[in-house]
């Protein structure tokens, strides 16, 4: 399971359940997978359950704190309770018109710059709650190999997918189209057609989505085409526009039916290559897709074919000289940062022909780009941790770690990367020789991750008795594919996904949600959740399990001596611990400690509270 996984275990899913909403999306999937069309989506994008676990997704997004034209964030946003963010969106929602959308350009790697549009955080939050109830529906009819912009997929499912085809289907060349600045090109007209083919025929969600698509943006004016990098609904919407080539690919091979019904792919693989048909397979991350074929004479077909599907059924020109044909037995293909190529692994003997057939293998490095990229962030790290001061030495050298650590973790599905990594550490050894000279140690502690992962390595040194990971120490980690078992909107589905949470504080965190502090904010209300769920459904004192009745929420600082709502000042505590903390009457003090007895530890973590609220520590014997 990749990292993304993990991460939406305690991320979406749980928001979604919190609402106790997943039961709608899991009926919208059922139901799309059957062919059903869908004629109110907008009463479901408006109810209340969706609209709250829009706002909380967007507010658990690092994005939420980028302003849009109006200058407001999400912390503008928190003031509001939960039954007027309801409001806001339903009246919004009752006669859209979108803000103006704020243009960023941002860097890219070959000097040019990427335009990206930044809607209000208003609707932002309006966009999520679209996306929320079309993403089950498209997830049903999007095609099972499309990695990109879509759950519990990720870039090593596709370079996996890859490494599939090329040694296990021989299909030895790689059609490379590249489509022009597809994000800014999309046929408005065209799009929105596709959206009401795959069911979702509500009249109304189809105006907003048209409106959302016409959003002005400052400078540049009314868009006629093209969806803005930098939207929620974005990369769904430019997933729904190259589905529809996804599936025409798959028709022309894997779609063919057969004669007779084979009880596997490999056996009807077997019976389509005794025809004239030409074999293909796609294999799609966002607008970055690889065509692979047999032959070059079906490579030049396909290219041919596919160029003018393009242009004539979805109006997005290519670029001739970025796209090509790659022979992968002579030259590298590169997709995702990496390069790959089959080398010839044996000779495998076919008794049924009476011939023998070459057993290749996929050879994989990083591409230029990305070992260029991960240089320089070794050496912004290790100039990062020379500067710093002494108070954040630390802090950078985890940094440093982190990053080594993720560089690895990326790249390591390249059959060769351990090569690749010895030219990085060879060409930032100098720089970090000459940073790390005055603060390098022999010896010092290793946290556990470094010494389970990289403990033998006799690459180990120590900054201000800190271990750092060694840049050459990595092995290859062949990428797994994809498992269609893994799904959002299925019970068996987000079983796998989540197996370890456990249903009675789900039940619990569902009691919460069901009854929130009316007079308290949205963002209160969302924090008692989150620290609920992150702390087992414990008291943070005395670490038992919490009965319903029990559960309180404490600010550790007072909001009448300038606290807030924020996540990192509350803690979540039993009822009694609550009283002992704000009590002020010595015998009440002394009966509650007498019931919950607890232990002194526990008494200084009341204590630290108590002196934050401003008030005495407890001083009775326990």
């Amino acid at each position: 399971m990749y990292v993304e996984e993990k991460a939406l275990k305690k991320g979406s899913l749980r928001f979604n359940e919190y609402y106790d909403i997943q039961s709608v999306y899991d009926n919208l999937y059922k139901d799309s997978q059957q062919g059903k069309d869908f004629k109110r989506v907008m009463e479901i994008v408006t109810s209340r359950e969706n609209i709250l676990v829009a706002y909380r997704k967007i507010k658990s997004n690092k994005g939420s704190l980028t302003a849009g034209c109006n200058k407001k964030t999400i912390k503008d946003l928190t003031k509001f309770n939960p039954d007027e963010i309801v409001e806001y969106v339903r009246k919004r929602l009752s006669n859209y018109h979108p803000h103006k959308v704020r243009r960023v350009l941002i860097p890219k790697a070959n000097g040019k710059q990427r335009p990206l549009g930044i809607p209000t955080i208003e609707d932002r939050i309006i966009q999520q709650c679209i996306k929320q109830v079309l993403e089950p529906i498209c997830e049903a009819r999007f095609y099972d190999y499309s990695f990109g912009f879509r759950p519990n997929r990720s870039t090593k499912h596709a370079i996996a997918r890859c490494y599939h085809i090329m040694q296990r289907s021989y299909l030895h060349y790689v059609v490379d189209i590249d489509i022009k600045g597809f994000f800014d090109n999309v046929n408005h007209g065209k799009l929105l057609k596709q959206i009401w083919s795959m069911g979702i025929k509500d009249k109304r969600l189809i105006s907003v989505i048209s409106k959302m698509l016409k959003a002005e943006i400052i400078g540049e004016g009314i868009p006629d085409k093209g969806t803005p990098q930098g939207g929620i609904l974005s990369p769904l919407l430019s997933n729904i526009v190259l589905n529809e080539l996804d599936w025409w690919i798959h028709s022309q091979w894997d779609g063919l039916k057969t004669r007779h019904q084979y009880s596997c792919s490999i056996s009807v693989n077997r019976a389509l290559r005794k025809t004239n048909l030409k074999e293909m397979h796609i294999v799609r991350y966002a607008d970055d897709f690889k065509i692979f074929c047999g032959t070059l004479t079906e490579a030049r077909i396909i290219k041919e074919a596919t160029t003018k599907w393009l242009k004539e059924r979805l109006f997005l020109d290519t670029s001739e000289e970025k796209s090509k044909i790659v022979n992968l037995k002579k030259n590298y293909s590169e997709f995702l940062g990496f390069k790959m190529k089959v080398v010839r692994k044996g000779t495998k003997w076919s008794a049924h022909k009476k011939s023998s057939k070459d057993k290749f293998t996929v050879k994989s490095i990083m591409n230029d780009k990305a070992l260029s990229k991960s240089i320089e962030k070794v050496k912004s790290v290790v100039k990062q941790i020379q500067h710093s001061k002494p108070k954040e030495l630390s802090k950078n050298i985890g940094i440093y770690n982190a990053t080594i650590s993720g560089l690895h973790n990326y790249y390591n599905a390249a059959s060769h990367v351990s090569k690749d990594f010895h030219k990085v550490d060879y060409l930032t050894l100098n720089i970090r020789r000459n940073r790390f000279k005055y603060i390098e140690t022999p010896s010092g502690t290793m946290s556990k991750f470094i010494k389970d992962n990289y403990g033998e390595s006799k690459g180990i040194h120590f900054l201000c008795s800190q271990a750092i990971i060694p840049i050459a120490k990595i092995s290859h980690k062949a990428p797994m594919q994809f498992k269609k078992e893994i799904c959002n909107y299925s019970v068996r589905g987000r079983a796998l996904i989540h197996q370890s949470l456990n249903y009675d504080i789900q039940r619990k965190i569902q009691y919460l949600m069901k009854t929130p502090l009316l007079s308290e904010s949205i963002e209160y209300n969302d924090n008692r959740l989150s620290l609920f769920s992150a702390q087992n459904g414990k008291c943070g004192i005395t670490n038992k399990i919490l009965d319903i009745g029990e559960i309180q929420c404490h600010h550790m600082k007072p909001r009448k001596l300038g606290g807030d709502d924020k996540y990192q000042n509350l803690i979540i505590v039993r009822a009694k611990v609550h009283r002992l903390i704000h009590s002020t009457n010595p015998e009440k003090i002394k009966e509650l400690l007498f019931e919950l007895n607890l232990k002194e530890e526990q008494v200084r973590k009341v204590n630290t509270l108590r002196r934050k609220c401003r008030l005495e520590a407890i001083t009775v014997n326990i």
